[in-house]
């Protein structure tokens, strides 16, 4: 109520009225009214099961004990929604929570908040909703649409809508990249399967209502028209150097460190934090016009690789520097490739000079090579480029993780899963060292990198493109020193779902030889273990594995050092695995199959050249003729085909060889 001077008071502060009998709502009115129709257009939306949270002590606590079914209108209390659906571990919305403290804490504490932190410390509000424009902008320019709101405390959340579920811990690694980035942002509602978030039009801790700075109009079509596979796959492309860091960091490495990572083409680029940024004054002016500085840069070889290493170190990818000179931006760099005798020099010279130039700027030569042997594998037969190939394995490695997530297939794998995975996994390594989804790899290589028999790998191979809507596919059977031919394959009931997963850059780990010893199910638990504790349950859901199962394979690990149990949950060990190899047998048992696998090859070979040799034999007199009645005459030395010898490849080993091992 308002005092006025003649002693009398005022119903309202408002204005008085120009009409009798309109009605002129308070302030607090008006809020309760964009409230509801915030609630009613949005939240519904947002949230991922049809239940609210409703708080009983002012906004402090948020127990699950009072939740119940999504009203229709705003509870008159502090209400939360759920971010995920814990019934599928997935979730549809990406939010982000803006708190203003975070802009005091990461100005003192973080140089990168300089940007978006330190010039708004006196005004954290200002800060929070400079950063909120910045990741709005950003998700636009990926092509999505954000729905966002502020509260009357001066926090924001920014939601972003996806058209599929999506699995929670790729939501949660992306928020927690965004965070790196934007400081003000705080992961937490992402980071567990139960998170919880405040949606718009809910009442805030203070009184007042959190109400939306969308739109109306875009609010709607944020709704109805939520982001596709490409917004999904923008962003991470956009956040690929702090997703990097986030992987990372519990293993302690640097987060200034550069570590490069292959891109859809197979061309290794760095991932720079903040994204992509330009090219200095100096580089950039060579670029767009080929007039370089000679006291630096002595001649036209030495100017186009500063260019292309500034460019690299900058989160520049090939395709971006081959953009920029189609479109005539750096017509300079293309004039630096360019000589008269040959007219394609730029598109021969630019790829060599471009992992060159990531090598010299990582530290990496070469950032795809993998041990291997007997590499004998084969372009495919037909394809539309390194980019399709490349692209090809990692939606498979994903197709692979929808595969697991299918209850028929893995009934159909039965007591075989493990193994199945384990080949898996390996034809995963073999695909990418190769870098082509035709593989020519024997059973015996594979074995090697799955940690399972030579005749184990066959009878899954064997399973596998037997199935209906396979994996993979038989291109071609084995004939003399040749493999099988195996083309990677996205099953048709996956094909959908694989757009929408993350696809993994860079390198595919296969099963090290330690789990020869320690169990392959050890080996699967091992890969999803880091340096961040985990509660076991979120082990086996990570791992696809039962808990009891999980358990077990835990509790290995831990009798040797590769895992470890802290007050937060399970954590993966300082042990080294080839240590661990070392004191187990696995690897004496592993040198003992290679030299035993070599021995079998050598062997085939030169039974193999014993076939051609007898091929090109001159023909005798007694060639096709072979008498019955006189058994010393049944001669195979002068037979076409020679005798299999002792040391078969096929059928067990030897007595000697099986008490030798």
């Amino acid at each position: 109520m308002a005092t006025l001077t003649g002693g009398r008071t005022a119903r309202s502060t408002l204005p008085p009225c120009d009409t009798p009998g309109d009605f002129h709502p308070a302030p607090d009115v008006l809020s309760r009214a964009a409230a509801e129709a915030a609630w009613r257009s949005v939240t519904p939306s947002i949230a991922a099961t049809p239940h609210v949270r409703v708080s009983r002590d002012g906004g402090r606590t948020f127990p699950a004990r009072h939740a119940r079914p999504l009203p229709d209108d705003p509870p008159g209390q502090p209400a939360t929604v759920a971010v995920y659906d814990p019934g599928s571990a997935t979730g549809r919305i990406l939010a982000l929570d803006l708190d203003p403290s975070r802009i005091r804490i990461s100005a003192d504490v973080d140089d990168r908040a300089v940007q978006y932190g330190h010039e708004h410390r006196a005004d954290p509000a200002a800060g929070v909703a400079a950063q909120a424009a910045s990741i709005a902008g950003l998700v636009a320019r990926c092509g999505g649409q954000v729905l966002a709101d502020v509260s009357p405390s001066g926090g924001r959340h920014v939601f972003v809508l996806f058209a599929a579920a999506l699995p929670w811990r790729e939501l949660r690694d992306l928020a927690r990249a965004i965070a790196l980035r934007f400081p003000a942002v705080d992961p937490a509602p992402m980071c567990s399967l139960g998170g919880q978030i405040s949606p718009p039009g809910s009442r805030h801790k203070s009184g007042g209502w959190r109400l939306l700075t969308t739109p109306p109009g875009d609010a709607r079509a944020a709704v109805e028209r939520p982001g596709g596979p490409e917004v999904w796959a923008a962003l991470l492309a956009e956040f690929a150097a702090e997703l990097q860091q986030v992987e990372r960091a519990p293993e302690g490495r640097g987060d200034d460190q550069a570590v490069p990572e292959l891109d859809d083409a197979g061309v290794p680029w760095i991932p720079r934090s903040g994204g992509r940024a330009p090219l200095g004054a100096e580089l950039g002016q060579v670029a767009r016009t080929g007039r370089w500085d000679r006291s630096r840069y002595p001649g036209r070889s030495e100017a186009r690789m500063a260019v292309l290493a500034a460019a690299a170190a900058r989160g520049w990818q090939l395709a971006d520097v081959r953009a920029a000179v189609g479109s005539g931006a750096w017509r300079g760099l293309a004039q630096l490739y360019e000589r008269r005798s040959e007219p394609g020099r730029m598109a021969r010279l630019l790829p060599c000079e471009w992992r060159k130039a990531t090598g010299f700027v990582s530290g990496e030569k070469n950032v795809r090579h993998r041990p291997t042997s007997d590499n004998t594998s084969r372009p495919p037969v037909a394809s539309d480029g390194p980019s399709a190939e490349y692209g090809l394995i990692r939606q498979w490695m994903t197709a692979i993780g929808c595969a697991l997530e299918d209850p028929e297939r893995v009934r159909a794998w039965g007591g075989r899963v493990i193994t199945v995975r384990l080949v898996l996994l390996a034809l995963g390594q073999a695909a990418m060292v190769s870098g082509s989804s035709v593989l020519e790899f024997g059973c015996r290589n594979l074995a090697l990198h799955a940690a399972l028999s030579h005749r184990t790998v066959a009878r899954v191979l064997e399973l596998l493109r037997n199935e209906p809507d396979p994996l993979v596919d038989l291109v071609s059977r084995r004939q003399a020193a040749r493999a099988d031919r195996y083309q990677l394959r996205i099953p048709a009931a996956y094909a959908e779902s694989v757009r929408w997963r993350r696809r993994r850059a860079g390198r595919v780990d296969a099963i090290h030889p330690v789990f020869l010893a320690l169990g392959g199910t050890a080996g699967l638990v091992h890969q999803v273990l880091d340096g961040a504790e985990v509660r076991g349950a979120e082990v086996a859901r990570a791992a696809r594995l039962s808990p009891s199962a999980t358990s077990a394979a835990l509790r290995v690990l831990a009798g040797h050092g590769l895992a470890e149990r802290g007050p937060g949950g399970w954590r993966r060990g300082g042990a080294v695995l080839d240590n661990v190899a070392a004191a187990t047998g696995a690897a004496d048992l592993q040198r003992e199959r290679e030299a035993r696998y070599k021995q079998d090859r050598e062997s085939w070979r030169a039974r193999l050249a014993q076939y051609q040799a007898a091929r090109h034999r001159s023909a005798g007199e007694r060639d096709g003729w072979l008498s019955l009645d006189d058994p010393d005459e049944y001669d195979f030395a002068a037979c076409r085909w020679p005798v299999l010898a002792a040391d078969a490849v096929r059928g067990p080993p030897p007595v000697d060889v099986r008490e030798s091992a």
